[in-house]
């Protein structure tokens, strides 16, 4: 393994996390922005500044009825006062307005799929074949850490004023050999999975049940690497998501698009990946269980316990056994369980 594949994965990461990470502030500034210019459109000077005094956090001064009648002084030439500085303001209000909106476009990116890290997990089931058939000398440690890293950036809301987005997606899955320094600690795996789809979330209700999204995508993953460690894949995913109370089920299912076989250097995937997978969640308090299943035939499990320290961050536990875990290991059978965090997945 390269250094140079290593720090293309650690780039990937660092530009992704701090394209989430300065969401927060960047969205107050953006509703700083919307607020002042609506204070600079208010055409009545007391009005206008009384706008200011609020967002300045300053207390609001008594009416200014009140404070004549107590000092009984003359009612002052107001709209010649408010005519002048309306002259002066205006050529703020356009500027503020398309700061605003220069505000939403870069704070479109959001999370998409779970970003989370486990600092350890145990694999007592490594799959030492790849490197072992390439007559590599590197041997994967049992003890490793996996991170996932997603976002998604909307392309054009709200499609013909419909509850329908076309946006671009990016997740990436890494498996991190930190802890093994005989072998300078590299990446064993890293998939990286791009997809253009359309995302619908009506928030329709029949008989108690929600339907929440549907989404249909052209999605491409790989793990960007060279033969014979190479693995990807191009499908059309479907998905959909429903809730019931505290009780969500979905589905996600996809066809993989034909590629030539010359250059497929997978064509079993769908053998051990199957053609989709069912996911469902139950969430008490602070607290919620995830459980995927994947492909009865070759079987794929996914169970994960979230406890919710705060508003971004929650404590994560997460088990795998089966196979597809990763690209890499797609047609090997682990049998995974990691502790760590979870990020900016809480509403």
């Amino acid at each position: 393994m390269s250094n140079n594949s290593t720090i293309i994965n650690y780039a990937y990461g660092v530009v992704l996390w701090l394209a989430l990470l300065p969401v927060p502030a960047l969205v107050q500034a953006t509703e700083l922005g919307e607020a002042l210019a609506e204070c600079a459109a208010v055409v009545e000077a007391e009005a206008r500044l009384r706008c200011y005094d609020r967002l300045a956090g300053k207390p609001l001064p008594m009416p200014l009825a009140d404070t004549r009648a107590w000092q009984n002084d003359p009612l002052p030439n107001e709209p010649a006062l408010a005519s002048s500085q309306e002259t002066a303001v205006a050529g703020s209000i356009a500027n503020a307005m398309q700061i605003a909106k220069i505000g939403k476009r870069l704070l479109g990116i959001r999370p998409y799929k779970r970003n989370y890290i486990l600092p350890v997990t145990y694999n007592d089931r490594v799959n030492h074949q790849p490197f072992d058939d390439a007559g590599d000398e590197f041997h994967p440690d049992e003890t490793e850490i996996k991170f996932q890293l997603s976002a998604q950036l909307p392309v054009w809301e709200n499609i013909l004023d419909q509850q329908l987005d076309l946006y671009f997606g990016y997740t990436q899955l890494s498996f991190f050999q930190a802890y093994n320094s005989e072998y300078s600690a590299p990446f064993r795996d890293t998939s990286y999975e791009p997809e253009l789809g359309l995302h619908w979330h009506p928030d329709l209700v029949f008989k108690d049940w929600r339907l929440e999204s549907a989404r249909i995508a052209l999605n491409h993953q790989s793990n960007g690497r060279s033969e014979p460690f190479s693995r990807s894949w191009n499908r059309l995913i479907g998905e959909i998501q429903t809730s019931r109370g505290d009780f969500g089920l979905g589905l996600r299912v996809w066809k993989r698009l034909p590629e030539n076989s010359d250059e497929d250097d997978n064509p079993n995937i769908t053998h051990y990946m199957g053609h989709g997978e069912l996911f469902t969640n139950y969430e008490t308090g602070d607290h919620r269980f995830d459980l995927m299943l994947r492909n009865p035939k070759h079987p794929g499990m996914q169970l994960d316990w979230r406890y919710k320290l705060n508003d971004k961050v929650g404590l994560y536990v997460q088990y795998f056994n089966g196979y597809g875990e990763s690209l890499l290991d797609y047609d090997h059978s682990v049998d995974r369980i990691g502790i760590g965090f979870l990020l900016n997945d809480w509403p």
